[in-house]
C-alpha cells in the first residue's frame, strides 16, 4: 500500500509540475488533446508547431513522441470483465469504453497462451483517432501487458507463451461511390454516433458501434456488431448499411490489410493461401467457390526467400457466402490496381489481402455483411495453415 501510494503521489506531483510549466507558458505553444479515454496523463513532444502537446491516451503512432507518462486506471471510464483468471477454461479480460468506442478484448488460455483484439485504438487517415468497431492500435498504458516497444502486440496478436505474433494490422476499411473517380471515405472521417457493450457473460461478448457516413452526397448509417467467444482464434463482425437518403445510390465497400504477418512492420515471407493451396502471385479469386481467404509468413520463393525462416503463422477472413464480396484479391498495393499473375507477392512491407462489395440500396434499404477474421490454426502434419470452424458456411 505504501509504495502504491508512494508512485500515486509522485505521479500527481508530475502533473502538477507540468500543468504549472504549461501555465508558464503561453498556450499558443501547448497543444491540449483530450480524446475522452481518460487512461491516463501523457506530455508529448508537440507537432505543427507546438512545443509540446498534453493528452489523456497514447496510441501507437504517438509512442516516439513521449516525453513522459503515467497511466492513470481509476481514472477511466470502461465497462470491463468482472474477473478474468485464466484456470481450466479460457476466459475473457476486455476493457470497452462506450463514449469513445474504443478498448481491447484479451483472451487468456489456461495454459498462457494469449490472443488480442485491439479495437479502435489507433491513429488512421489523416492522423484521426479511431472510434468503434475497427481492428487496429495497442494496448492502453495502463495494461499489464502493456509494452511500448513491441508492436508485434497490436492489431490483432498471439501470445504463445514466449512471445507474441502480429496477426492483423490496422483494418484499411472505407466506402466510395464509385472507386474510378470519387474519393474513398475512411471510418476516421465518418460521424460516430454511439457504442454499447450488448453482452458481456464472461463466456461470450458482443459491442457494437454506429456510424453516419455522406457518400457522394447520400447520407448512410454503418451499424457494426462483433461477437466473441472466449476460447476462439477468431471474432465474428457484422456490418450493416442502411441508405438514409432520398433516392437510390450505389456505394462500393472496402475491407483489407497489409497485416504484417508474423512479424510487425514487414510484409517479407507473407505469401495468400486459399483452400486450394498457396498463392505466390498477384491475382484475383472468386469468392463464391472461395469462401476464406488469408495470408501465410512461410517465404515466396519467386521473391527469393526461403521456406523455414519465417515464423509459420496465419491468418484467415471468412465470408457469408449469400452476401459474399464481388472482388477478392492478393496484391503488393492496396487498390489491387496495375497488377497481374505474373507478378510475384514481394513488397517488402504492403502485401495486401483485399475485399469489395458493390451494392444499390433503395432509400431505406440495408444491406449486411458477416465476417470472421482471425488466426488460422497449423496441420500438424503438412504444417499448413487450417482455417478453423466458424459456423459461417
Amino acid at each position: 500500500m505504501k509504495s502504491y501510494l508512494k508512485k500515486y503521489c509522485n505521479s500527481i506531483a508530475v502533473i502538477l509540475a507540468v500543468v504549472c510549466l504549461a501555465g508558464a507558458f503561453s498556450s499558443s505553444k501547448i497543444n491540449f488533446n483530450s480524446t475522452g479515454d481518460r487512461e491516463g496523463f501523457f506530455l508529448l513532444e508537440g507537432e505543427a508547431g507546438y512545443w509540446f502537446e498534453l493528452t489523456d491516451d497514447l496510441f501507437p503512432e504517438e509512442a516516439p513522441r513521449l516525453i513522459y507518462g503515467t497511466p492513470l486506471t481509476w481514472f477511466k471510464r470502461v465497462v470491463s470483465a468482472t474477473q478474468c483468471i485464466a484456470g481450466s477454461d479460457s476466459c475473457i479480460n476486455f476493457d470497452w469504453n462506450e463514449s469513445t468506442g474504443r478498448g481491447f478484448i484479451k483472451n487468456l488460455y489456461p495454459d498462457g497462451r494469449k490472443l488480442l483484439i485491439c479495437l479502435g485504438r489507433f491513429q488512421g487517415h489523416k492522423g484521426i483517432a479511431a472510434k468503434g468497431l475497427f481492428v487496429g492500435g495497442g494496448l492502453p498504458p495502463g495494461d499489464p501487458d502493456y509494452n511500448i516497444n513491441n508492436a508485434d502486440q497490436t492489431g490483432m496478436a498471439f501470445f504463445n507463451g514466449n512471445r507474441y505474433y502480429h496477426i492483423w494490422c490496422n483494418v484499411n476499411e472505407g466506402m466510395a461511390s464509385d472507386l474510378d473517380n470519387t474519393p474513398i471515405s475512411h471510418p476516421t472521417e465518418w460521424e460516430f454516433i454511439e457504442s454499447k457493450v450488448l453482452e458481456n457473460s464472461g463466456k461470450n461478448l458482443t459491442l457494437s458501434s454506429s456510424h453516419r457516413a455522406l457518400i457522394n452526397g447520400t447520407p448512410y448509417e454503418i451499424d457494426k456488431y462483433l461477437f466473441y467467444n472466449a476460447g476462439d482464434s477468431y471474432f465474428t463482425l457484422v456490418t450493416e448499411i442502411t441508405n438514409r437518403g432520398d433516392k437510390p445510390a450505389r456505394f462500393i465497400y472496402l475491407y483489407g490489410d497489409e497485416p504484417f504477418l508474423g512479424n510487425y512492420g514487414s510484409s517479407k515471407g507473407n505469401v495468400g493461401w486459399l483452400n486450394g493451396g498457396l498463392v505466390n502471385t498477384e491475382s484475383h479469386f472468386d469468392t463464391w467457390t472461395n469462401t476464406f481467404a488469408g495470408m501465410f509468413d512461410y517465404g515466396n520463393p519467386l521473391a527469393g526467400e526461403k521456406h523455414g525462416e519465417y515464423t509459420g503463422v496465419a491468418n484467415f477472413i471468412e465470408w457469408d457466402r449469400e452476401s459474399r464480396p464481388q472482388v477478392g484479391y492478393f496484391a503488393n498495393r492496396e487498390g489491387g490496381t496495375g497488377f497481374g499473375p505474373n507478378n510475384p507477392l514481394a513488397n517488402p512491407d504492403n502485401r495486401f489481402i483485399g475485399l469489395e462489395w458493390a451494392r444499390e440500396l433503395e432509400p431505406a434499404e440495408s444491406f449486411s455483411f458477416t465476417l470472421a477474421i482471425g488466426m488460422a490454426g497449423s496441420n500438424p502434419v503438412s504444417q499448413f495453415p487450417e482455417k478453423p470452424f466458424t459456423n459461417l458456411n
